[in-house]
Parts: C-alpha cells; sequence; structure tokens
C-alpha cells in the first residue's frame, strides 16, 4: 500500500514538474518580417469617442477573460490556463512589441496557447479593421 501511494506520489510530481516546465518555458514566436513591418491603420489622434467605445466593447467581449480588465493577465479565465496571459500592463511590454507581432498573434493565435486566432475566416471572424482597433486600444491603456 505505501509503495503505490510513494509511486503515486512521485507520479504527480513528476506530471506538475512537466507541465509546469511546459508552461514556464513557452516563448511567444516573433512574428516574420513581413508581419512585423505593417502599421497599425490606426493612430490615437485619429480615432474619436465612437471608437474608443468600441475598441473597450471589443476588448472586454474577446480578450478580458484571459487577460483581465486591467490587462494584467489575470482575467477569470487565466487561472485554469497553462501558459498565462501575459501583462500587457507591465512596464515596457508594449513598448518593447511592434504592432505587427500583434497583429499576426491576433490573426494567427499564439501556438502552445490557449490564445485562437481571430482573423477573418476564423471561428472568431473578427475583420482586420477590428484587429487594429483592439492593438489601437491595448496600446493607449495599457502602454506604461
Amino acid at each position: 500500500m505505501k509503495i503505490k501511494l510513494i509511486q503515486s506520489l512521485l507520479l504527480g510530481a513528476v506530471f506538475s514538474t512537466a507541465t509546469l516546465s511546459t508552461a514556464l518555458a513557452h516563448e511567444t514566436p516573433t512574428a516574420p518580417a513581413d508581419w512585423l513591418a505593417k502599421t497599425n491603420i490606426y493612430t490615437e489622434d485619429d480615432v474619436d469617442d465612437a471608437f474608443w467605445k468600441k475598441a473597450k466593447k471589443l476588448f472586454k467581449r474577446k480578450c478580458k477573460k484571459c487577460h483581465g480588465p486591467k490587462g494584467d493577465g489575470k482575467g477569470s479565465a487565466a487561472a485554469d490556463l497553462e501558459v498565462k496571459p501575459p501583462a500587457f500592463n507591465s512596464a515596457g511590454y508594449m513598448a518593447d512589441r511592434k504592432d505587427g507581432q500583434f497583429f499576426w498573434i491576433l490573426m494567427n493565435g499564439s501556438k502552445g496557447t490557449d490564445m485562437e486566432a481571430y482573423g477573418p475566416g476564423t471561428d472568431v471572424n473578427l475583420s482586420e479593421e477590428q484587429l487594429w482597433q483592439l492593438i489601437t486600444y491595448m496600446r493607449s491603456t495599457f502602454t506604461k
């Protein structure tokens, strides 16, 4: 009986360590150069209150449950994810990434995570304009 208990505990420890190391080892791939070169079709100076209202609503509907309302990666679904969402609001996070990188992830998802593809033709099926709205909102709201 003790041997089976010890075996079960060891197996559980090995599985937990493997899961944790997988989550900790995840690195988001860098978008290809042509994607990184893409520039946002919106600038903060060129949008109005109606734009911000739509963009905020879109973030709440599609991103908040994982990334959190504050962009801290602590949304209501984040605790159950093996690979935790990044905190957009951490110092330098947004500044260190190009809009094309975010666009690529939104279009294609992020392999090895629960971040699915959101672009045209996917199950989520957001337009390219909506993806740029999200990026504009994220930059404006979470850049520190």
